[in-house]
């Protein structure tokens, strides 16, 4: 079965600690309906406590157009992403098969994935998937897609990119409750790993058993963006917990009884932290203690929500922890727009 070989993570320049952007977010709302008590109740119960941005402090403090924002993530997408892939330690370039390009905060037409390629000088041959519009849950469908490709071409290796510079939505004027969730959650990220096939001479710690893609009928409202003048403005809905609840829980012990496997068969839970009263939802719904989502939260803690890439930061965590032995069992799970959810099941080798 394919296996991820390896994962990297970009700690970017600009790190700002959660109470500093609770100060910005409060000049940003001075003439809302959004009081600065609630600002702090909610900035509080985050679990964050410092974020990364693609931009320094003084940046917010001045208006920017759509295009100037996106002129500004094509540019720094591409720079971001040739850093991350030059980590892999001991990377033939030339050896990458697929490129999949996870990102949905900005726009190019030639994709990122293109400018990469012509940048690093890949193999021109290359299969290569831009991905765009998938959020939260496209960096655990990035790995899915990378699954698949993997047993179709068991001797071939690709190379997952997912990238988000979520501070770009961050709206100025805007006082909606969405663009104030946006600023107390989100922050910018990119994550890469390497994904190969049985054949592949190099294989990894995590081998991908199965994969379990969803999409709720009757939910498109939930997540998403909204395409304004200034920008892409943050849509959430305050029933994502309940969806978790009502809906992903049963869905994912659905999958797990298809494999023939309990939630008590699963040592390791990757979830991507998309807020604590999420992860609190899935430790209710599988009855897990707070260690069996210790990653996730370390991540939020350390990172806040980077969009697609966040889910690659909690596998990186966990492979860098060692905190696992051959055999056990895990699950990586990632919501997104749609309503939908990705789920892998992974064994350690």
């Amino acid at each position: 079965m394919p296996s991820i070989i390896d994962t990297q993570i970009i700690d970017l320049d600009f790190r700002i600690p959660q109470s500093e952007v609770m100060e910005f977010t409060s000049l940003y709302f001075k003439n809302s309906q959004i009081t600065k008590d609630t600002i702090e109740n909610v900035f509080n119960n985050t679990g964050i406590k410092t974020r990364q941005f693609i931009s320094s402090r003084d940046w917010f403090d001045t208006k920017h157009g759509f295009l100037e924002k996106n002129e500004y993530y094509k540019s720094r997408a591409v720079d971001v992403s040739k850093k991350l892939i030059k980590q892999h330690e001991n990377l033939d370039l030339e050896q990458v098969d697929n490129i999949i390009f996870v990102s949905s905060t900005g726009f190019a037409t030639p994709s990122v994935d293109a400018l990469i390629i012509n940048e690093l000088k890949l193999n021109r041959h290359i299969a290569r998937t831009p991905v765009w519009g998938l959020g939260c849950v496209g960096g655990a469908v990035g790995l899915s897609k990378a699954f698949e490709y993997s047993l179709a071409y068991p001797d071939k290796l690709t190379l997952l990119v997912s990238l988000e510079f979520c501070s770009l939505a961050f709206l100025d004027e805007d006082h909606s409750k969405s663009n104030f969730i946006a600023m107390a959650l989100f922050s910018d990220g990119a994550a890469s790993a390497l994904i190969c096939g049985d054949n592949y001479a190099n294989n990894g710690r995590i081998k991908i058993l199965s994969t379990h893609s969803t999409l709720y009928y009757d939910s498109t409202d939930v997540m998403g963006w909204d395409f304004v003048d200034s920008g892409l403005k943050a849509i959430f809905s305050k029933d994502i917990p309940n969806i978790v609840r009502s809906k992903v829980s049963e869905e994912i012990k659905n999958f797990l009884k298809a494999n023939n496997l309990q939630t008590t068969d699963i040592k390791h839970f990757l979830l991507h932290p998309g807020g604590t009263k999420i992860i609190n939802e899935f430790e209710n719904s599988f009855g897990l203690n707070g260690g069996s989502t210790k990653y996730s939260k370390e991540v939020l803690r350390n990172y806040g929500n980077m969009s697609s890439p966040t889910v690659i930061y909690v596998i990186n965590e966990f492979l860098n922890s060692g905190d696992y032995k051959t055999g056990e069992l895990g699950l990586i799970s990632s919501l997104g727009p749609g309503f939908s959810s990705e789920v892998l099941l992974f064994q350690i080798q």
